[in-house]
C-alpha cells in the first residue's frame, strides 16, 4: 500500500538579475497586512517581498517560528546559497499530488542553506487559504496575482520548479517523471530531476544548467486588454461565453466540474471557465476531456460525452479571442443536478462497513470491499447507483457479486478495510452489476428485465482511488433497484477472451485475438472492455452468419485509468451463429511510459499490475427461457475452459521457473 506522507509545499524567491529587471520595470507593491497597514516595499528588497503575500498564510522555518506577514520581509533578506521556487495551483491535481514529495524534499534540504518558497500565480486569496488549510502548507506562499513572478522566471506550468544560485538559473522544469502525460502516471518515478540537482548543489559538485517542459496545468496568463462585457459592443459573429461557450460547457463539463463532485475545479460560471481557459483548450483539443474513449461512428452509445469538431473549434476560438462574456440575456439556465439518489430512494441501500483512508500520495489504489446483501430471496436488479463518499479521490468503481464466500476470505487476509488487487477481484466472481465513472448516470434496464442477484450474495465493490496529495477518508454507498415481481426476462453476462496471452519483452505492438460464437439469438445492452497498462487499442466486431458485421466497440487510445461500461443507444440484436471477434494491441517496449517493468519482461495473463488481460464483457438477454439456459451453459463452459487453461499455464511457468533455479550437478 502507498505510504502516508506529511504534507507540505515549496517554492522560491528571486535572484539579483531578476530583481534588477523587476526594479527597472515594475513598481513595488505593498505587503498586505491583516492590521490594515500597507508599508511600501523598498526596491532593495528581494523579488518575493515585492509582491502581495496572502494574509492568512503561515509557514515554519527552523528556529524562526511562523513566517507571518510582519516578519516575512526580514526572513526573506536572509542569505541562502540556493533558492528553490515551486509554482503550485490549488486547482491542479498534478500539482497537489506532489505536495507530500515536496514536503520530504524540504525536510531533507532546508538545513543545507536552501530556501524554499511557493508561488501561486493568478490565484485568489480565498483559494490560497483553503489550499493552505487542506494541505498543511508550512512554508511561505506568494500570491502572484498579475503573473509577474512567473513571467520573470519563465514558468509555464504547475507544478514547475526553478532552482537558482546567485544570479544563475540552474534548473527549470519538472519535479520528477512520475507523470508521463496528462492523466497518465507511472507506478513510481524513474528520474528524480529536482532531488538530483539539489543533491549535487548540496555536495558542492558541478551542475550543468538544464531545462525541460513539465507535465501539469498551464498557468493562466492575464489578458492584455480588459474584456468588454457590454452587449452593445458585441458584433453578431463575435463569440461570447453566454451565447456560444456556456451551452457547450453546461452540456459536457458541468456534471463533473461543479462543487462536491470529482473534478478538481468548478466550471459553472464565466469566471470559472475564464480562469482555466488555457488548460481547457489543451485538454479538449487533445480530446482528453471530456473523458469519452470509444471511437466516433463505430457503434452508437447512450450518454455520449464526446465534443464535436465544431464545439472544439468554438471553444478554441473563444479562448484565443478576448474571451468576452456577452449579453446576459444569452446565458442559458444554469443546469440543476439532482441531489442525493438520482433514481430516487433505492430498494436496498448498501454502505461500506467502515471508512477506507486513501493515502496522500503513491500509486493509484484498487481496493475491493465486501458488503453482504442480506437477501433472503433471489431478486432481479433493474438498476444500480453508486455514490462515492469522497468524490475527489474516487476515480471509478465496478460492482460484482459473489455467492462462494471467496471474497470474504480475501477480505479477512488483508488487515485494512477490504483487500487490494489490481484489475480484477482475484477470483471468479458470480456476476457483475456494472460500473460507474465521474459524470456517470445510472440507467434502468428496459421494462420487464433484470440482472439476477442470488439470495445471500455478497457485493464485491471494486473502487479505484487516486491519491490527491492529502489523506482522504472514503465510505461509499451503493443503491440497488429491483425489477417488479412481474418481470420475466433475465440478463446475463458473456465474455470474449483468450487466456493464451504472451507478450514478448520489447514488443511495441503485440496483437492478440479472441473470438466467441453465440449459440442462441441474443440482445446486447452494453460493452465493457478491459486491459491493463500495456494495452494500447481494443476493438470488438460481431460477424453475423449472413456475412454482415456489427461494430460493437473500438477504443484506439486505451487508457486503463479511464475504463468504463458503455451502454448502447439501442440494444443490438445478434442471431445464433454470430461470431464476436476481439482484437487487442499491447505495447511492452521501453517507449511505453506506463510499462510497470523496467527493463521490460515477458508478460502473460494475470490479475496483477505486472500482468495483462484482454477481455470484453457484454450484458445480454435472450427471447426465450430455453435460449437463456443454453446461453448460460455455453458461457459457463467457455469460462471453465479458459480458467483451466490459465491454471495449466501458471503451473507450467512455476515448474519451468523451479527447474531454472535448481542447482546443476556441476555446482
Amino acid at each position: 500500500m502507498p505510504r502516508k506522507r506529511r504534507l507540505t509545499v515549496a517554492v522560491a524567491i528571486a535572484a539579483s538579475v531578476v530583481l534588477g529587471f523587476l526594479c527597472r520595470n515594475i513598481s513595488p507593491l505593498p505587503l498586505r497586512i491583516s492590521s490594515g497597514r500597507s508599508p511600501a516595499i523598498e526596491a532593495s528588497n528581494t523579488l518575493a517581498a515585492s509582491f502581495e503575500i496572502a494574509p492568512l498564510l503561515a509557514a515554519s522555518r527552523d528556529g524562526d517560528g511562523p513566517v507571518t506577514q510582519d516578519n516575512f520581509s526580514a526572513l526573506d533578506k536572509q542569505k541562502s546559497d540556493v533558492e528553490v521556487y515551486v509554482f503550485l495551483s490549488p486547482h491542479c491535481p498534478i500539482s497537489n499530488a506532489y505536495v507530500p514529495l515536496l514536503s520530504h524534499l524540504i525536510d531533507e534540504f532546508s538545513r543545507s542553506n536552501f530556501q524554499f518558497f511557493g508561488v501561486i500565480s493568478g490565484a485568489v486569496s480565498d483559494d490560497t487559504d483553503e489550499f493552505r488549510q487542506k494541505f498543511t502548507i508550512r512554508i511561505p506562499l506568494i500570491v502572484d496575482h498579475q503573473n509577474r513572478i512567473c513571467e520573470a522566471l519563465n514558468a509555464t506550468h504547475t507544478p514547475q520548479v526553478v532552482v537558482r544560485t546567485g544570479s544563475e538559473t540552474i534548473y527549470s522544469g519538472r519535479i520528477d517523471d512520475r507523470f508521463a502525460d496528462l492523466g497518465k502516471s507511472r507506478q513510481k518515478a524513474s528520474q528524480q530531476d529536482l532531488k538530483r540537482v539539489l543533491e549535487l548543489l548540496r555536495d558542492g559538485l558541478p551542475v550543468l544548467p538544464s531545462k525541460n517542459v513539465p507535465t501539469g496545468c498551464l498557468i493562466e496568463r492575464q489578458l492584455k486588454s480588459p474584456v468588454d462585457n457590454g452587449p452593445s459592443s458585441q458584433t453578431a459573429t463575435a463569440l461570447t461565453f453566454n451565447r456560444d461557450v456556456a451551452p457547450i460547457v453546461y452540456e459536457h463539463c458541468s456534471r463533473c466540474h461543479r462543487p462536491g463532485e470529482a473534478a478538481p475545479f468548478s466550471l459553472m460560471t464565466f469566471d470559472d471557465v475564464r480562469h482555466h481557459a488555457s488548460q481547457i483548450e489543451v485538454v479538449v483539443r487533445r480530446r482528453l476531456m471530456p473523458p469519452w474513449k470509444p471511437e466516433a461512428g463505430f457503434a452508437e452509445f447512450a450518454n455520449v460525452h464526446r465534443l464535436t469538431n465544431h464545439e472544439i473549434k468554438v471553444l478554441s476560438a473563444w479562448i484565443a479571442s478576448d474571451r468576452a462574456e456577452g449579453n446576459p440575456e444569452d446565458l442559458p439556465l444554469t443546469p440543476i443536478f439532482p441531489a442525493g439518489w438520482q433514481l430516487g430512494k433505492p430498494d436496498l441501500e448498501l454502505v461500506m462497513s467502515e471508512p477506507f483512508l486513501v493515502p496522500a500520495d503513491g500509486p493509484d489504489v484498487y481496493q475491493h470491499f465486501i458488503i453482504p446483501t442480506g437477501l433472503t430471496d433471489n431478486r432481479l436488479v433493474s438498476a444500480v447507483e453508486f455514490r462515492p463518499g469522497a468524490p475527489e479521490v474516487v476515480h471509478h468503481s465496478i460492482t460484482y457479486f459473489d455467492t462462494t464466500g471467496r471474497g470474504r476470505e480475501l477480505d479477512a487476509e488483508d488487515p485494512q478495510p477490504g483487500y487490494s488487487r489490481l484489475g480484477s477481484p482475484g477470483f471468479a466472481v458470480s456476476g457483475s452489476l456494472g460500473g460507474w465513472g465521474p459524470g456517470g448516470q445510472p440507467r434502468r434496464l428496459p421494462k420487464g428485465l433484470g440482472r439476477p442477484l442470488a439470495k445471500g450474495s455478497d457485493i464485491v465493490l471494486q473502487i479505484h482511488y487516486h491519491p490527491i496529495g492529502r489523506a482522504v477518508s472514503d465510505q461509499s454507498r451503493l443503491g440497488l433497484y429491483f425489477a417488479p415481481s412481474s418481470s420475466t426476462h433475465k440478463t446475463t453476462e458473456i465474455m470474449v477472451a483468450d487466456i493464451d496471452l504472451h507478450i514478448s519483452a520489447g514488443a511495441a505492438r503485440h496483437h492478440h485475438h479472441a473470438e466467441l460464437e453465440i449459440p442462441a439469438d441474443i440482445i446486447v445492452f452494453d460493452a465493457t472492455p478491459h486491459m491493463h497498462v500495456l494495452g494500447k487499442e481494443i476493438k470488438a466486431v460481431a460477424h453475423r452468419p449472413d456475412g454482415t458485421t456489427e461494430p460493437l466497440i473500438w477504443i484506439r487510445d486505451w487508457d486503463f485509468y479511464w475504463q468504463d461500461n458503455y451502454v448502447y443507444r439501442n440494444p443490438v440484436s445478434l442471431p445464433a451463429g454470430t461470431r464476436i471477434e476481439l482484437d487487442c494491441w499491447f505495447d511492452n517496449s521501453t517507449n511505453n511510459p506506463l510499462n510497470p517493468n523496467s527493463p521490460p519482461r515477458d508478460v502473460h495473463w494475470g490479475d496483477f499490475s505486472t500482468d495483462e488481460m484482454a477481455i470484453c464483457y457484454f450484458q445480454v438477454t435472450t427471447n426465450t427461457w430455453d435460449d437463456y439456459v443454453m446461453l448460460n451453459e455455453h458461457a459457463t463452459k467457455y469460462f471453465a475452459t479458459l480458467f483451466a487453461e490459465y491454471q495449466n499455464q501458471v503451473n507450467g511457468r512455476k515448474k519451468n521457473s523451479a527447474i531454472t533455479k535448481a542447482p546443476s550437478n556441476n555446482d
